[in-house]
This record gives C-alpha cells, sequence and structure tokens, in this order.
C-alpha cells in the first residue's frame, strides 16, 4: 500500500509533466535547469525518502518538505511536516478579548447600605481657620475622597454637600443648616451618618485624631473607625467619646462626627493639606466603615 507521501509524489510528477511537456525548446530547457537546482541544493542537506528515488524523489522531497508540507500541516494534515525533522508550522489563535476593568465596581462589601457623608461647614461658615488652612476646604476634600471609596464597595452614598456651599438657604440660621443636614440623612433612610471636620485649639501643640458618637447610641462604629483611622495615618490616639451634638442627637440611625486632627498644629496642618495624607484618612475611615458593617 502506498504510504501518504507517495500519493503527494505522484499528483506533483503529474502536475510537473503537464506543465514542462509542452513547453517550447527554449522554455523547456529553462525548466530544466531549474530542477536542477533544487535537486542540488536539497542533495547536500535533505535526506533522501523512500517514496521517491533518484533525482526525481529528490525534487520531489524538496517540494514537499519546503512547499507543500507547511500548507498540509496548517490545515491538519498530521505529523512532521519535513523529513529532516523541523518543527512544524504553528497557528497562535488570537487572545481572548478582556473584560472591561474600568467599570468602578470594587468588591461588593457594602451593596445596599445607605450611606451619609457630611463635610462639616460650607459656604459662608468656613470653620476653623489656621496655617493657610480652612477646615471647610479640608472636610469636602476628604469626604469626597471617602465618597469614591464607599461607592465603589457597592453603597449608595449621598453628600451633605458636594462643593463649598451652605446647605439650609442662604441666610439661615446655624440651627437651620444643621437641621438641613439631618433632613438629609433622614430622608434617605441612611444606614450610618458620617460628619467629617477638622479640629482647632488655642494650644496649638494640641495634635490627634478622635471619633464622637452619641451619648444614648453604641460606639462600636465610632470605635470601628477611629481605629483604622489611626492605624492609616499614625496621628496620635485621642480616642473615642460620647457627645450631644446636634446632628448626632437628631439624627435616628447610628451616627459619628470625626475629627481627623488640629488645623492648629502647625505639623498637623501641614498633613492635613496633604492630599497623600487625605487620602489615608478617607482610607482609614472606609475600612471602619467597612469593618463596622461586618461585625454586625
Amino acid at each position: 500500500m502506498y504510504n501518504y507521501k507517495t500519493w503527494v509524489y505522484c499528483v506533483l510528477f503529474l502536475m510537473m509533466v503537464t506543465v514542462i511537456v509542452p513547453m517550447p525548446a527554449a522554455q523547456a530547457a529553462n525548466a530544466d535547469s531549474i530542477l536542477g537546482a533544487l535537486a542540488s541544493s536539497t542533495l547536500s542537506d535533505e535526506s533522501t525518502d523512500s517514496g521517491g528515488s533518484g533525482l526525481i524523489g529528490q525534487i520531489l522531497d524538496f517540494l514537499f518538505n519546503k512547499m507543500l508540507g507547511p500548507i498540509v500541516n496548517i490545515f491538519g494534515g498530521g505529523g512532521s511536516a519535513n523529513s529532516s525533522g523541523s518543527s512544524p508550522v504553528k497557528v497562535i489563535p488570537l487572545p481572548d478579548s478582556q473584560p472591561n476593568s474600568g467599570s468602578g465596581q470594587d468588591s461588593g462589601l457594602l451593596q445596599g447600605k445607605v450611606i451619609v457623608i457630611d463635610p462639616g461647614h460650607g459656604g459662608s461658615n468656613p470653620g476653623a481657620v489656621a496655617n493657610n488652612i480652612r477646615e471647610t476646604d479640608n472636610n469636602l476634600a476628604v469626604g469626597l475622597k471617602l465618597r469614591d471609596r464607599l461607592k465603589r464597595a457597592g453603597a449608595k452614598v449621598i453628600m451633605t454637600r458636594d462643593t463649598d456651599r451652605n446647605v439650609a438657604a442662604e441666610g439661615s440660621s446655624l440651627g437651620s443648616e444643621l437641621q438641613a443636614r439631618v433632613d438629609i440623612a433622614e430622608e434617605n433612610q441612611a444606614d450610618i451618618f458620617v460628619s467629617i471636620h477638622s479640629n482647632s485649639n488655642p494650644n496649638t501643640n494640641i495634635a490627634g485624631a478622635m471619633t464622637f458618637y452619641h451619648s444614648a447610641k453604641t460606639p462600636a462604629l465610632a470605635k470601628a473607625v477611629q481605629r483604622e483611622l489611626i492605624k492609616k495615618t499614625g496621628a496620635v490616639d485621642k480616642g473615642v467619646a460620647p457627645e450631644t451634638f446636634y446632628v448626632l442627637r437628631n439624627t435616628s440611625m447610628p451616627g459619628i462626627l470625626v475629627e481627623m486632627g488640629f488645623v492648629t498644629n502647625k505639623q498637623e496642618a501641614a498633613q492635613l493639606k496633604s492630599n497623600a495624607y487625605r487620602e489615608r484618612v478617607a482610607e482609614g475611615i472606609y475600612n471602619g466603615v467597612v469593618n463596622y458593617f461586618n461585625s454586625r
């Protein structure tokens, strides 16, 4: 029984005869010279195969190895394409398209949670001002960074303000301003309320971060946030304390008021103006919020 190569040789031979025999003498001679060149180039580095013999066999072997073999291999002819054992031609598939990684969705750790962030002061009330820093600006910058982290974790986040403005109508009393912030938390049925502030003190040596909670409520959220805030920033730990601030005593959900540091302390004020430090503050508060919900 003839093997696979023998059949290929026969087909190629018939094709060559069909092409060369009808040629005029000059073209036939030229074809002979081409075949001779093929044969001589093959003898030195290609072994003869049992499917062909003599010069024609070598020529056919050359044609199979150099021309037909790779084509057969690409289309699944099987086996090595050439008799000298060189590697077959490989078809490399295109890589699968990658999923879109820019969705902004992080982990879903806070999926379904409603969180109100309240950057303290704003508008006509800049809060504490010292060492070229305004409390309102620092509170808002950290609040926006915290918002982004919470959103990536799947939470629904409502800001009492996202620009430097009053929350209540311009010219309203301080009580109305604070009540407007409480109303936002209540109307949105928030799971937690986080008010962000910067501290001040006539004693410029005082520094550190602290977190307040309403005296009639559990300190669990305050403790979780304070712990992670200190861990991320390395600030002096001034602990947690119960207080009766308006926004804490008038909100029905667990709430905290975070004092990130003292703008009246020169070193701490420089940190609070740093974007990198603000990122760490936001990350600390975020980690504390996640830990709080995980522990419930």
